[in-house]
């Protein structure tokens, strides 16, 4: 899948505001197309922090889509006392993750524009999706962003 970011930075922070947050966050899509992987959740977490936001450690898994590894995940993290989990993923895996935690508020400050490949060069591109026409051969994931007025990569 490929995933940009639905919100800007003051606008996920405005959000979180008043209530402690946990980051749980998608090795997979989510990683390849930046928003996710350890390095981008510790620059996120930490500037929330720094902002104010009380924040309970994060969560990583392999997939968000496969639930018995949201599942396994789920039992292992310490989410009790997060209000607010914010959802590093795509949409889908935002179900499986909601659907784990059920009462639970689950932040999605993502948006999934489709399916998509990696060129070799490490370009992502959009190869499938219902918010745009796309090109045969794909179109690279930034360039689908600016045409939808969304950002791709890391909130922080």
């Amino acid at each position: 899948m490929v995933i940009a970011r639905s919100m800007d930075y003051g606008e996920l922070l405005d959000s979180l505001r008043g209530g402690r947050a946990a980051l749980w966050s998608c090795r997979t899509c989510a990683r390849l197309c930046g928003l996710a992987g350890d390095e981008a959740v510790e620059r996120l977490e930490r500037r929330l922090l720094q902002d104010g936001v009380e924040m309970s450690p994060a969560t990583a898994v392999s997939a968000s889509c496969l639930q018995d590894k949201v599942g396994a995940k789920i039992s292992a993290a310490a989410l009790d006392d997060a209000e607010t989990v914010v959802a590093l993923c795509c949409d889908i895996g935002a179900e499986m993750l909601a659907s784990a935690l059920p009462g639970k508020r689950i932040l999605l400050p993502t948006v999934t524009l489709g399916q998509g490949a990696r060129a070799g060069d490490g370009t992502i591109l959009l190869c499938r999706s219902e918010l745009l026409e796309v090109p045969e051969g794909g179109l690279p994931a930034e360039e689908a962003c600016r045409i939808l007025g969304l950002s791709f990569g890391p909130f922080a």
